[in-house]
C-alpha cells in the first residue's frame, strides 16, 4: 500500500464527497426505520461504528505494520486497475477464477499482482473482490471505503436493532449495546477485513429470514431471491458460519409452529414428538454424509494446522484432541463453547492486544452468573424455549462458538470469530420473561 496516497488531496475529496452521500443514505434510513424508543442513538451508533473503524485502520496501518488490511487492500486495488483496464476480464475473475491458469492469466505488471497467500486462499480472495465493489464505487479511496464499510455494517447493524426492538420481548438496552456498542465486535467488524463482511452478511441474512418467519407478513419473489444471493456470498466467505445460521432457522419454523397449537396439548405433544425424532433421524443421515466428513476433516486440519505449523505465531491455548467421529466432536463441545465464549480471561498473559476481551470475559461471566442465579430461572428458561428468535439465537450460538473455539487455537484468531456470536450470546444472557407479553 502507498501510505502516502492515503493523504493525499484527491483522497480528501473523494472522502468529504462519500461524507455528503452516507449523511443522506443514513437520514433515509433513520426516517424510514423510526422507533420513538431508540431514535437517539442512532447517529452515536454510527459514529461508534465509524470511531473503531479508523482505530482499527490505524493500528494496523502504522502501529503492526499493516497486517491483514493491507493485504485485503492491496488486493482490491489490483482489482480496480483491472476493472479499468479490461471490464469483462473484471466480470469474469469476480464470478470465477480459475487458478489452474496461474495469476498472470488476467493480471500484469499495469494491474499489478494480488498478495500471493490472498489469491490462492478462496474465502479471502472473495473478500477482496467484495472489497474492490467498494474501491470502485470510492475511486480507490481508503478513507473513503473505510468509512463506507464502517457505514453499511451500521446500517444492517440498525435494521437488525429495529425489527428485534418492534417484534421481540427483549432488553431495548441490551439490544442496542450488542449490536450497537458492543467493544470487540465493533473493533474487529466495523473496518476493511473479511470479518466485516461475514458479520454484515449474517445480519443481513437473518434480518431476511425473519422478516420472512415473522416480522414482515409480505413474502416476495426479490425477498427470497435477495436471500439466496446473501446466503451464497456467506457461504463463499465461510461455509460454516452460512450453514450456522441456515440451520438454526428450522428449529425456529418448529417454534412458530409449536406456539401455534400451544392450546391443545395432545396434537403439540404429537408434533413435538415427530421433531424431534426427525432431527435425530436427520442429524445420524446429515453426519454420514461424504460433505460432512470433509468439512470435518478439514476442521481436524485446520485445528492441526494453527496448533503445529511454526508459521502461525502468537498467543494460543489448548483443547482436548478429537479423534474427528461424531461422538468425539459432541465431547468436545462443552470445551470448545466455553473457550470461545468466555477465554481469553483477564488474568491469562497474552498481550496488550486481548486486554478488551478480557474484560468482555469478566463482564459475559457475570452476566451468566446473573441468568442462572436469577430466582425466575425456570420461567426465563421456558420463555426461552417458547421464542422462536432466541431458540435460533442459542443454537447459532452454541453452532458458531464451537467451530471457532474448536478450530481456531490461536487467541487473534479466536476474538475475531466469536465476534459474530457475542451480540446474540449476550441478549440471551440478559434474556427475562416479560410480565406481560403481546403477540406478534
Amino acid at each position: 500500500m502507498n501510505q502516502g496516497q492515503l493523504f493525499s488531496i484527491a483522497e480528501g475529496l473523494t472522502v468529504v464527497l462519500w461524507i455528503i452521500i452516507l449523511f443522506w443514505i443514513g437520514r433515509l434510513i433513520r426516517n424510514r426505520y423510526y422507533h420513538e424508543r431508540i431514535h437517539r442513538y442512532f447517529y452515536a451508533g454510527w459514529g461508534f461504528k465509524i470511531f473503531f473503524a479508523l482505530i482499527f485502520a490505524l493500528i494496523y496501518l502504522f502501529i503492526l505494520g499493516g497486517g491483514d488490511i493491507n493485504a485485503y487492500w492491496d488486493s482490491a486495488t489490483v482489482l480496480n486497475k483491472l476493472f479499468l483496464n479490461n471490464p469483462m476480464g473484471y466480470v469474469q475473475e469476480v464470478i470465477n477464477t480459475d487458478r489452474l491458469l496461474g495469476v498472470t492469466y488476467r493480471f500484469n505488471q499495469g494491474t499489478g499482482y494480488p498478495p500471493g497467500w490472498i489469491w490462492r486462499e478462496p474465502e479471502a480472495w472473495n473478500a477482496a473482490k467484495i472489497l474492490s465493489v467498494f474501491s470502485i464505487l470510492t475511486f480507490n479511496s481508503f478513507w473513503a471505503t473505510t468509512l463506507v464499510v464502517a457505514s453499511v455494517v451500521f446500517f444492517s447493524s440498525w435494521l437488525m436493532v429495529y425489527r428485534i426492538i418492534t417484534h421481540e420481548n427483549l432488553n431495548i438496552k441490551a439490544v442496542l449495546f450488542a449490536f450497537l456498542f458492543f467493544p470487540s465486535v465493533t473493533f474487529w467488524c466495523s473496518g476493511i477485513s473479511k470479518d466485516s463482511q461475514v458479520y454484515t452478511l449474517s445480519l443481513l441474512l437473518m434480518y431476511q429470514l425473519f422478516r420472512w418467519l415473522k416480522w414482515d407478513p409480505k413474502r416476495t419473489v426479490f425477498r427470497l431471491l435477495f436471500m439466496v444471493v446473501i446466503s451464497a456470498l456467506l457461504f463463499s466467505l465461510r461455509q460454516f458460519v452460512a450453514l450456522a445460521i441456515i440451520a438454526p432457522f428450522f428449529l425456529a419454523i418448529v417454534a412458530r409452529y409449536a406456539n401455534r397449537w400451544s392450546k391443545r396439548p395432545l396434537i403439540l405433544l404429537l408434533f413435538r414428538g415427530f421433531v424431534y425424532v426427525s432431527l435425530v433421524l436427520i442429524f445420524v443421515v446429515i453426519a454420514n454424509l461424504d460433505r460432512t466428513q470433509v468439512l470435518i476433516q478439514e476442521a481436524q486440519i485446520t485445528q492441526s494446522d494453527f496448533s503445529d505449523n511454526p508459521i502461525y505465531t502468537g498467543a494460543k491455548y489448548e483443547i482436548n484432541q478429537s479423534d474427528g467421529s461424531i461422538l468425539g466432536l459432541v465431547a468436545a463441545l462443552p470445551q470448545a463453547v466455553f473457550i470461545a465464549l468466555y477465554r481469553p480471561f483477564i488474568t491469562e498473559n497474552v498481550g496488550l492486544n486481548f486486554i478488551v476481551n478480557g474484560l468482555e470475559s469478566v463482564a459475559l461471566l457475570f452476566f451468566t452468573g446473573l441468568f442462572f442465579l436469577n430466582r425466575h430461572l425456570l420461567k426465563n428458561l421456558r420463555f426461552m424455549f417458547k421464542s422462536e428468535f432466541a431458540i435460533y439465537m442459542l443454537t447459532f450460538v452454541l453452532l458458531t462458538a464451537f467451530m471457532a473455539g474448536y478450530t481456531s487455537i490461536l487467541f487473534g484468531v479466536l476474538v475475531r470469530i466469536r465476534a459474530l456470536v457475542l451480540p446474540f450470546f449476550f441478549l440471551l444472557l440478559t434474556l427475562r420473561k416479560p410480565q406481560m407479553t403481546s403477540p406478534t
